[in-house]
């Protein structure tokens, strides 16, 4: 008796898997070995913002199944749809976030460009032709208000919309377009994660902190030799996120951080993490957060006799970070989406034309807001007043021409153009070039067209 009760403990795993049938299933076929590049064929896209292989996850195994090669259809009803009747114009929506809160300020600095976009639209339309329309919106701190908003546009009949800086906002927001078949711009928001549930229902034109997490590795770690990096943060979720693959990235080079601390935002009491990071010992320090909080961090620091490299992301290029930082931002070097001297046409084309209008340059968020109206635009003119044809145009570009410069998206619908960096040395920031990124190796379709004139390349 007890010789059976052994033999069918040994026996039951496996009567259980054949009678639940996956003992039949054939194994896996495993992919290239982790010394062997990736797969890319005609209908895979680069692979995780074209993050470069040594920083990859997983790149010492091959995982069983990877995400973000391809891009996931919408394969419901809709692109028969007959016109509404009626119609007196075509309806954007802009979901921009709350003039009071710490992002207002981009926030209105987007609005500017995405109006200029539309008064130059309107101005060009032939007679006959619907006007633009702009919906206009402005989110507020109680978590789930993007929705409502979201909803309203729907109410609205808006064809598209467009938004927004804040991460949270655009998370519910993309839930809820998902469900009302509406799709959306970003044009601000570079939460790396907006994107990974891959609903075919947004595009990113707007760099994420993933892009600018590897391309800062990459100049720390190899370029500038430096072997111990401290990070110092804000204590909020855009921190978190904009940090974690920047973290992750240093780590899978061989440098893990030797120190990571947070500040709360606006805290100017900054003795501990001072102290933590002098124990460190640090020869990079990396900063994330509000210009004006990062700008008094480096004047603390430097003044403390803390020696090492400082970094940081692309909100340090705002001037409040130079004014608040003074003598102690010399030699910081940033990640940046592009030269804003560059002289090519469109670019200084479009600064003009908004410097007319507004009255000041216009920055990223301005330039990218531009970018978002024209392309949301192009894709209703050439699609007619239908969500659903309008989701396709936008879906299906793999390529487009901004006043911003050439986009290359991904399978997530990011926007995985090479970034630039910037040396701020004797009260102006330089900037370096990145070299060209290898574009996908797909098929180009009929419809991508360009903003500036210049057919995509």
């Amino acid at each position: 008796m007890k010789s059976l009760r052994v033999l069918w403990l040994w026996l039951a795993p496996w009567v259980l898997a054949v009678a639940s049938g996956y003992q039949d299933k054939p194994e896996p076929e495993r992919g290239p070995g982790p010394d062997l590049p990736l797969p890319q064929s005609a209908e895979q896209y680069p692979y995780y913002g074209n993050t470069p292989e040594e920083m990859l996850p997983f790149r010492g195994v091959e995982p069983y199944h990877r995400f973000w090669l391809t891009r996931l259809p919408f394969r419901g009803p809709g692109r028969d749809y007959p016109d509404p009747p009626g119609l007196k114009s075509l309806k954007v929506g802009l979901l921009s976030p709350a003039a009071y809160g710490p992002e207002g300020a981009r926030g209105a600095r987007t609005r500017r460009g995405v109006l200029l976009a539309f008064e130059e639209e309107n101005a060009q339309r032939q007679p006959g032709q619907l006007p633009f329309e702009l919906v206009q919106r402005q989110d507020s701190p109680q978590w789930g208000s993007a929705a409502n908003i979201v909803v309203e546009f729907k109410d609205n009949d808006v064809l598209g919309y467009l938004g927004t800086v804040d991460g949270d906002a655009t998370h519910v927001a993309l839930r809820v377009s998902l469900k009302i078949e509406t799709y959306i711009i970003n044009t601000s928001d570079p939460d790396p994660s907006l994107t990974e549930t891959q609903i075919p229902w947004l595009t990113r034109i707007f760099p994420d902190d993933r892009q600018q997490g590897w391309r800062l590795a990459y100049l720390i770690i190899k370029q500038r030799g430096c072997k111990r990096v401290a990070i110092l943060r804000e204590s909020s979720r855009p921190g978190r996120m904009g940090v974690l693959h920047f973290a992750n990235y240093i780590r899978r080079l061989g440098a893990p951080a030797v120190a990571h601390l947070l500040y709360a935002a606006g805290d100017h009491h900054l003795d501990s993490q001072l102290h933590a990071i002098q124990a460190a010992d640090p020869d990079a320090v990396v900063f994330y957060g509000q210009p004006e909080d990062i700008g008094y961090a480096v004047a603390t620091f430097r003044r403390a006799g803390l020696r090492a490299q400082f970094f940081g992301f692309d909100r340090l290029k705002e001037e409040g970070f130079v004014q608040a930082a003074g003598p102690a931002a010399e030699g910081t070097t940033i990640t940046y989406f592009f030269d804003p001297d560059r002289p090519d046409k469109p670019w200084v084309e479009f600064v003009r034309r908004f410097v007319k209008r507004w009255g000041e340059k216009p920055d990223v968020y301005a330039a990218y807001g531009y970018d978002g109206a024209k392309l949301m635009m192009e894709a209703i003119n050439h699609a007619g007043p239908n969500r659903f044809r309008v989701r396709d145009y936008l879906a299906t570009l793999d390529e487009w021409d901004g006043v911003t410069g050439h986009m290359i998206f991904d399978a997530r619908w990011d926007n995985i153009a090479p970034i630039s960096t910037a040396e701020y040395k004797q009260g102006k920031w330089h900037f370096e070039p990145f070299p060209e990124l290898k574009r996908p190796a797909r098929p180009r379709g009929p419809t991508q067209a360009s903003a500036s004139g210049v057919s995509a390349r």
